[in-house]
C-alpha cells in the first residue's frame, strides 16, 4: 500500500470517528434532573437574603424523601453539582433531622427550607412530583409540581398548591 492511500485510509478513519452529530436531544425527565428542577424551581420562590455586607446569601435546601430513607446517592451527586454555588443543598434520610425542634416554632436548621418529595416515576416525557415545602410548624405548604424536557433542560413546567397536606 502506498504512503498516500494508508494517508487517506487514517483520514478517512479519524473523520469518522470525530463525527460532529449533535447528541440525542433528552426526552425523558430523569430522577437528577427532577430534583434540581424542583430546587431551581424552589430557589425561584425564595426572597434573596443579604448579609450585613450586602451580598446575597446561598439558600439552604434540605431534600428528603416522603418514603424515608436516603435519595440515590448519584442523585444527590448530580443535584450539588448541577446546582453548584446557587444554594446550599443538604439531603435528610429524615426530614425531622432537618428541623431545630429545640424551638417552638420548630423551624428548619440554618434559615432553610426543607422539600420533602413523595416517590414519583422518573423516566417519562413528564414527571409530576408532589412536594412539602416546609419552613416552619405554622409555615408549609404542600405542591404538586410538573416537570417536563424543554429543549436540553429540565424545568418545572407548573406549580399549584395541593389540597390538602399528605400525612
Amino acid at each position: 500500500m502506498s504512503f498516500a492511500r494508508a494517508a487517506c485510509a487514517v483520514l478517512a478513519v479519524a473523520l469518522v470517528g470525530c463525527s460532529s452529530d449533535p447528541e440525542p436531544e433528552q426526552t425523558t425527565v430523569a430522577a437528577a434532573d427532577a430534583f434540581t428542577s424542583i430546587v431551581r424551581w424552589e430557589i425561584d420562590q425564595l426572597e434573596p437574603v443579604i448579609d450585613d455586607d450586602g451580598n446575597v446569601e446561598a439558600p439552604v435546601i434540605y431534600l428528603a424523601s416522603g418514603s424515608g430513607g436516603t435519595i440515590d446517592v448519584r442523585v444527590q451527586a448530580d443535584v450539588v453539582a448541577e446546582i453548584g454555588d446557587a444554594a446550599v443543598i443538604r439531603f435528610a434520610d429524615d426530614g425531622r433531622d432537618a428541623i431545630d425542634e429545640s424551638l417552638d416554632n420548630e423551624p428548619v436548621k440554618d434559615d432553610g427550607v426543607l422539600i420533602v418529595l413523595d416517590d414519583f416515576q422518573p423516566d417519562a416525557a413528564t414527571v409530576e412530583a408532589r412536594i412539602v415545602r416546609y419552613r416552619s410548624i405554622d409555615d408549609d405548604e404542600a405542591w404538586l409540581l410538573e416537570v417536563t424536557v424543554a429543549g436540553d433542560r429540565t424545568t418545572v413546567k407548573s406549580a399549584s398548591v395541593a389540597a390538602e397536606i399528605p400525612t
